[in-house]
């Protein structure tokens, strides 16, 4: 359960960045006070879908980081050279 939570913590960081980022490219700028003009419950739906789809980023990295290697290479379609 730790580990879900510290990678939904970097990837909250990590889109926390990209909007700050956001701000400094000046055609970006122009769509947060589209968003701010949206009503209160369309921006409540969306940041939690936001939350939603960073709870099910994490559970799909946690899962591909704890999954055995040999079923990875089966899912992959990869030999042990790394070729397909």
């Amino acid at each position: 359960m730790t580990d879900i939570l510290r990678i939904t913590g970097f990837l909250m960081m990590l889109i926390g960045g990209v909007l700050v980022a956001s701000w400094f490219i000046e055609p970006l700028r122009e769509v947060w006070p589209l968003l701010l003009d949206l009503p209160l419950p369309v921006r409540i739906g969306l940041g939690v879908a936001g939350a939603g789809l960073l709870v099910v980023l994490a559970t799909v990295v946690h899962d591909r980081i704890s999954a055995d290697p040999d079923s990875l290479r089966e899912q992959t379609g990869t030999d042990d050279n790394g070729e397909t």
